[in-house]
């Protein structure tokens, strides 16, 4: 049986690996449509392709969700992690030809941030699996959350970095080594995955999710694809929406823009663990955070200069970065364990499957350049209502119990 120590160790190597897959994927969410724009992929074409990008991440989110709950969390992580190592050496390795195909396996793209792909699900398992209070597992998740948005900078100072990097080895040139840089910090990542301690518990051999779970997550499903169908329109792309919007906004300026927005995310979250613990309801916080989200992104649509948008964005993520460690600890508080697994990984596949809107944002920029922005907004504080419907509005005994109470076993 493994000891309390151990726990802990193990839970500082899951931060090291959440750091630097952190740094490597925002670089990869922000670069990746910006790089296919240089390789010569129309804007419909690279929404597309980053539509595709959300398909295999759904697909590989499900498997592993499913395959966690018999084979242990940390194990379909390790698996999970193969995905963006052999997508950012392509991105490293291939400039041209059916190969470059081969990048939209890694969920290395939907949008900058770094918790992305099938790591999320299996994380958040992990540590509802390990800790059993609900502010043991809000605070822990919240310092998952911060300690990714702090080193997401690193991906945003790879991105300012390129045009430095770009006069020694060219502008496609640049992307490439920077990409390289990203398959190391994966790599260490991959490592660091195997040092993390889980609890033994009994494997489920049978069946996908109990009878207690059901209910739960079908809430937590149509919360997450409504919210996602908006995210989906309006932030795969954004990088490129940026570029295309303000034409003389260069990289460099984009680059710290999302730079100061991953601080921006780490500081909601932190100040989120601390609301927390003072008595906030959590449902409340997941709600109004989703609403304000989908709010901020009309007037950053419709600003006229690029320094006015950029400052909406950043507010926006500090805004995402206080409402998600809420939101995941409702995700997991009402499943039975055991169901860990597959209820994330059926959750955050609702999310992605909705993100193939992402395939529409290219053909919407074409039309009216706001217009992707406006309607992923509108979507997500629709999403934020429906979200307040569900989990706060005259359900509150329901709710305090999810949220007060360990999973029933």
């Amino acid at each position: 049986m493994l000891s309390e120590n151990r726990i802990e160790r193990g839970f500082n190597f899951l931060l090291l690996s959440r750091a630097v897959r952190s740094g490597a994927l925002s670089f990869s969410a922000i670069a990746y449509p910006l790089y296919l724009k240089i390789l010569g992929f129309s804007n419909l074409y690279v929404g597309f392709l980053t539509g595709f990008v959300v398909v295999f991440t759904v697909i590989q989110t499900m498997i592993l969700g499913v395959l966690g709950d018999r084979i242990g969390y940390k194990y379909s992580m390790i698996i999970g992690e193969i995905f963006p190592l052999i997508s950012t050496a392509v991105l490293f390795f291939v400039t041209s030809g059916p190969l470059i195909y081969l990048s939209v396996i890694g969920g290395i793209a939907g949008g900058p941030g770094g918790m992305r792909g099938a790591f999320s699900p299996g994380s958040t398992a992990l540590v509802a699996k390990n800790w059993k209070e609900p502010n043991d597992r809000v605070k822990k998740l919240g310092l998952m959350t911060t300690v990714g948005s702090i080193f997401a900078v690193v991906g945003g100072v790879m991105v300012i970095s390129r045009s430095d990097v770009s006069s020694f080895v060219g502008n496609a040139g640049s992307y490439r080594t920077l990409f390289g840089i990203s398959f190391i910090l994966v790599l260490i990542s991959f490592i660091s995955l195997f040092l993390v301690a889980e609890r033994k518990s009994e494997k489920k051999k049978t069946g996908f999710v109990g009878k207690g779970s059901v209910r739960h997550i079908g809430k937590t499903v149509f919360a997450n694809a409504f919210n996602g169908a908006g995210i989906g329109i309006s932030m795969p792309i954004l990088s490129l929406w940026f570029s295309e919007m303000y034409p003389s906004s260069t990289t460099t300026i984009i680059g710290i823009v999302f730079t100061i927005s991953y601080i921006s995310t780490a500081i909601g979250s932190y100040i989120s663990s601390i609301y927390r613990k003072r008595g906030e309801k959590a449902a409340k916080i997941g709600s109004y955070g989703r609403m304000l989200q989908g709010l901020l992104m009309i007037p950053l649509a419709l600003s006229p200069y690029f320094y006015i948008a950029g400052i909406f964005y950043i507010f926006r993520a500090g805004i995402a970065g206080f409402g998600l460690p809420s939101r995941s600890n409702i995700n997991v508080s009402g499943l039975k364990e055991g169901d860990y697994g597959a209820g994330t990984g059926l959750q955050a596949s609702a999310a992605r499957i909705a993100q193939t809107t992402s395939g529409a944002s290219g053909a919407l920029m074409d039309v009216y350049l706001p217009l992707p922005e406006i309607a992923g907004g509108i979507i997500q504080f629709l999403a934020g209502v429906a979200y307040y419907d569900l989990f706060a509005r005259k359900k509150k005994p329901e709710v305090d119990e999810i949220i007060q109470r360990p999973s029933d076993k």
